[in-house]
């Protein structure tokens, strides 16, 4: 990634979180807006192992995701780092990080804005930044149930190691659900992303994840997890699809 794309990433990151803290601090009218009255809540999840000997391998999977909640706002930060090597080659090299801003019109419809950054040094993709408004709805919140989607559109500036830039406007669609079944014990969870180029619609772009997580203590976890990602358009040599399986333990605040 280029300084400029950093700098740009972080300048975009900073003016969504900030732009709407000042807004509710202009205005006092606003019941419970402000920031002493958020709830806070998250997660860090960590899953690898390491060999050496006859076999030499190792890998790392370590995601964090935190939220920010009253009764009108709702701030997100999430990220998450994949490196593997296998037998001395790198099989896995990926990290990505984003930042959502929701804004509650009534209990269940909002709006909001989202950046994102990743990169992928297998799939030879230096940097993609995704960056644009949405409106969601919230079905269900709760610590038993929750349910949103929400629909889009994003600018997508995407640079390969190749050199090659692009940049598209995009269609967004995403969902996030999660539940607890088995007497609360168990949390089953499901999340995709969707973006679907205006000018190349067979270009499109699927990022999924889907688990289960169990409790270890009182404030650790355990879960199993599949990511499945879809590239209709990747670089030249580089595969449509990318699967990556994981067991993590996590902390839960």
């Amino acid at each position: 990634m280029s300084k400029q794309h950093l700098l740009t990433t972080i300048a975009i990151g900073a003016l969504m979180v900030s732009a709407p803290i000042n807004a509710v601090h202009a205005d006092d009218t606003v019941e419970n807006a402000n920031v002493e009255n958020l709830k806070w809540d998250g997660r860090i999840n960590f899953g690898g192992f390491l060999t050496d000997g006859n076999t030499s391998k190792k890998s790392i999977v370590l995601d964090g995701l935190t939220k920010a909640r009253d009764d009108k706002n709702r701030y997100t930060l999430g990220a998450e780092i994949r490196y593997a090597k296998d037998e001395g080659t790198k099989t896995e090299d990926r990290y990505m990080a984003y930042a959502e801003y929701d804004r509650f019109i009534n209990e269940k419809l909002y709006a909001g804005a989202r950046l994102s950054y990743e990169s992928d040094d297998i799939a030879d993709l230096d940097s993609r930044i995704k960056v644009g408004p949405y409106v969601g709805y919230q079905y269900f919140e709760s610590e038993e149930l929750n349910l949103s989607t929400r629909l889009g559109l994003d600018f997508i500036a995407t640079e390969f190691e190749s050199g090659d830039k692009e940049e598209n406007a995009a269609i967004s669609w995403g969902v996030d659900y999660d539940q607890k079944v088995v007497e609360d014990t168990l949390q089953i969870f499901y999340k995709h992303d969707v973006s679907l180029p205006v000018d190349d619609t067979e270009a499109f772009l699927y990022n999924g994840e889907a688990g289960v997580r169990f409790p270890i203590a009182k404030i650790l976890t355990g879960s199993a997890q599949v990511d499945f990602d879809w590239n209709n358009s990747p670089a030249d040599g580089v595969q449509e699809d990318d699967t990556t399986y994981s067991l993590k333990l996590g902390y839960e605040f």
